[in-house]
């Protein structure tokens, strides 16, 4: 399942949206820090179509580590928000998969919070 993590960031930062959308199930969960939970495959893109205040960028993995039932990778970000600023962050990412495609996602980003 390793392949599926790598593939759907990579899909995110292509902003090919057949492709996120066959790697998650109908009812796919994500948690991102920032923003209400996102239930299921049409919130899902909509958030990245729409909401997600990234235009472009790009994921660097440095770990992934999965099985058949969850997932975990981390590395860093860097982009552009949709208002020109530069954005750069370094992730981490838990999965949860079913059927051979992910079901949950939450991410985490290392930045000071508190």
């Amino acid at each position: 399942m390793s392949a599926i993590i790598v593939a759907l960031l990579g899909a995110v930062d292509r902003r090919d949206w057949a492709a996120l959308c066959s790697m998650v199930t109908p009812d796919v969960v994500y948690d991102r820090p920032g923003y209400p939970t996102i239930h299921g495959i049409d919130a899902w893109l909509a958030f990245y179509r729409d909401t997600r205040v990234i235009t472009t960028g790009r994921h660097h993995v440095v770990r992934v580590l999965a099985d058949d039932v969850e997932g975990f990778c981390w590395g860093d970000f860097a982009g552009v928000t949709r208002t020109g600023d530069p954005v750069e962050v370094l992730f981490a990412d838990w999965y949860g998969f079913r059927g051979g495609r992910i079901c949950q996602r939450r991410t985490f980003f290392y930045e000071r919070a508190i």
